[in-house]
This record gives C-alpha cells, structure tokens and sequence, in this order.
C-alpha cells in the first residue's frame, strides 16, 4: 500500500461521504457507533462529534484518559482549519514535523497534525464539522471516523475503505 494510494482513496472519501441532512440524533449515531467499535475492539479511545458552532457528542470507553479529549478537540480544529481529513493532511506533509509552521501563527494547544478526524460535508454546503476519534493509530482513528460516517449516510461502511497495510 502506498501513500499515493492511500491519498487517492481519501480524497473519494471526502468526495462521496457526504450528508443531506444533519441533527443532534445524527451525531450521536455517529458517536456511539465509534464508541461502540472501540468497546468491541477493548481499546480505550475518546469520540467527539462537532459543528462549528458546538460540540454535538462526546463519549470515551474504559481506558481512555482526559489526554484522549484533548485531542479529539485538536484533531477537529485542524479539520475546520484545513477542510480535509487530518490522516490526509498527515500523509501530504510526508516526513515534515508534525507542527503547523510559524507562518501559519496557530497554536499547538489548539491543532494537531494527527489522523483521525474526519469532515462533516453537508450537500451544497460544504464542511461544517468534524467526527474525531483518538486512542488508535492514526490510520485506525481515520477509519472509525470514516466507518461512522458511512454507516449513518447509508452506505456500506467497507465501500472505500483504506486498504489493509
């Protein structure tokens, strides 16, 4: 598998998990779906559903600790920083550190460059929000995000799928 590969099948991603409609029982199906798969996995990880405007879910399972939340936070302001899926923009900048350059004047408390999070785009809006899972690797927290976000729009959650490594 390679990183092109992998770049390729996330941006279909962002192209074609999109929402008509989005509302509080929205979110929390797509938080409890991630919770739950962390549950099942016995992993201790922390979910959070955002819009812009407010956080929609947060939930963790045994195991996981405040430093999860953190960032589950940070990981969803890099999404409405960027507008893309953070393991995207981890696997853009290659071997680059894993901060934002100074140019870019954001703060580290605030970002992080680290998959997981993955945009709400709502039909002829655009990104309006984020699901962030931490807990995993980067490309397993991608991939809960993502799996919750197939599964509440309809679609069969191992359609675009990142390749197995």
């Amino acid at each position: 598998m390679s990183v092109e590969s992998d770049l390729e099948i996330i941006a279909e991603q962002e192209r074609q998990l999109v929402f008509t409609r989005f509302d509080e029982d929205v979110a929390f199906a797509l938080g409890a779906h991630v919770r739950e798969a962390g549950r099942a996995l016995g992993k201790g990880i922390a979910v959070g559903v955002y819009l812009w405007d407010r956080t929609m879910f947060y939930g963790a399972t045994a195991g996981a600790s405040g430093g999860n939340r953190g960032w589950v936070e940070r990981k969803a302001n890099t999404v409405r920083l960027q507008m893309k899926s953070t393991y995207r923009i981890v696997l853009e900048r290659g071997d680059k550190p894993r901060l934002f350059e100074d140019s870019w004047a954001v703060d580290a408390g605030t970002y992080v460059i680290a998959g997981g999070a993955f945009p709400i785009v709502m039909a002829g809006l655009g990104v309006v929000g984020a699901v962030a899972t931490s807990g995993l690797s980067e490309r397993d927290d991608h991939e809960l995000s993502r799996r919750a976000i197939a599964v509440a729009i309809g679609r069969n959650p191992d359609d675009l799928a990142l390749l197995p490594v």
